[in-house]
C-alpha cells in the first residue's frame, strides 16, 4: 500500500468528531404560566397527536420527531402543529442511574409562530409505554414546566 493509501484508509477510518451539543436549557421563567404538554404516538411511530395547556394557551394538533431519545445524541427536536401556529421544541435526555429507555429528561422551546410566537420557557418530561404488549417505550410523554412570552 501507498503513502498515500495508508493516509486515505487511516483518515477515512478515525473517528468522527462528536455532533455539536444542543445549547443547555434554560431556566424556565419563573413568572411564566405553567404549562402542560401531552405526546401520544403509535407504538414505535414519530408522528403522534398532543394536547398543550399554558395559561390561555390551549391547543391540539399533530406532534413529529426529529432524532432519537436512545440514539447517540440522545436529543430530540419536536415539532407541534396546531390551530394556533408552530412550537418547535428541544428534548434532551437526562441519564438517571443505570435506567434503559432514558424515560427522563428536559425541553425547552426553541421555536415559536402564529400564536406561540415570543413563547420561551422549559421544563422537564417523562415517557412510557402506553400499555400494549409490543409497544415503545416513548407512547405516552409529559412535558411539564412554565413558559412566557418574552
Amino acid at each position: 500500500m501507498s503513502a498515500a493509501g495508508l493516509l486515505a484508509a487511516l483518515l477515512l477510518a478515525a473517528p468522527t468528531a462528536p455532533a455539536p451539543a444542543a445549547p443547555p436549557p434554560r431556566a424556565p421563567p419563573a413568572d411564566g404560566a405553567r404549562a402542560e404538554i401531552v405526546v401520544r404516538f403509535p407504538p414505535w411511530q414519530f408522528t403522534g397527536d398532543f394536547t398543550l395547556g399554558a395559561g390561555p394557551l390551549a391547543d391540539r394538533g399533530v406532534a413529529r420527531d426529529r432524532g432519537s431519545l436512545v440514539g447517540p445524541d440522545k436529543s430530540v427536536e419536536r415539532v407541534l402543529e396546531g390551530a394556533l401556529g408552530t412550537l418547535t421544541l428541544t428534548l434532551q435526555v437526562e441519564t438517571v442511574g443505570a435506567a434503559f429507555p432514558p424515560i427522563f429528561g428536559r425541553w425547552w422551546v426553541s421555536g415559536a409562530t402564529g400564536g406561540y410566537a415570543g413563547l420561551t420557557g422549559g421544563g422537564t418530561f417523562t415517557a412510557t409505554d402506553g400499555g400494549r404488549q409490543g409497544g415503545s417505550p416513548f407512547e405516552i410523554q409529559t412535558l411539564l414546566g412554565r413558559v412566557a412570552r418574552r
